[in-house]
C-alpha cells in the first residue's frame, strides 16, 4: 500500500471518529499524541484486515466475533462510563482530565 493510500485511510478514519464523537456523549482524548497513536493503529488494521479494528484488542480471524472490535468497539461505552476512557484511550467522557506523568 502506498503512502497516499495510508493518508487516504487516515483521513477517512479521522472523519469517522470525529463524526462519531459529534453525535455521541463522548469526546476524543484531548491528548493529540494518544489520538494519533490509535489512529495509526486503526489505519494499519484497516489496511491489513479490511476493517478499522481496535488496535488494543486481538483480531481472531472470525468476522462474527471480530466485528465487535471494529472502532468504535462495543466495549467502549461501558469502559468510558466506568473508567472515563475506553481501553485504547481514544474516547473519553466529557469530564475526563488528562493524566499527569504519575498517572493521576
Amino acid at each position: 500500500m502506498t503512502n497516499n493510500n495510508k493518508e487516504e485511510e487516515e483521513i477517512k478514519i479521522r472523519q469517522m471518529i470525529n463524526d462519531y464523537v459529534a453525535n455521541s456523549p463522548y469526546r476524543l482524548n484531548p491528548d493529540a499524541k494518544i489520538v494519533d497513536r490509535v489512529v495509526k493503529g486503526l489505519v494499519m488494521r484497516k489496511i491489513k484486515y479490511g476493517h478499522p479494528y481496535c488496535p488494543c484488542r486481538l483480531v481472531m480471524g472470525d468476522f462474527e466475533k471480530d466485528k465487535k472490535i471494529i472502532c468504535p468497539c462495543v466495549y467502549h461505552i461501558e469502559e468510558v462510563e466506568r473508567d472515563g476512557e475506553c481501553h485504547c484511550n481514544l474516547f473519553v467522557s466529557v469530564n475526563y482530565h488528562i493524566k499527569n506523568n504519575e498517572g493521576e
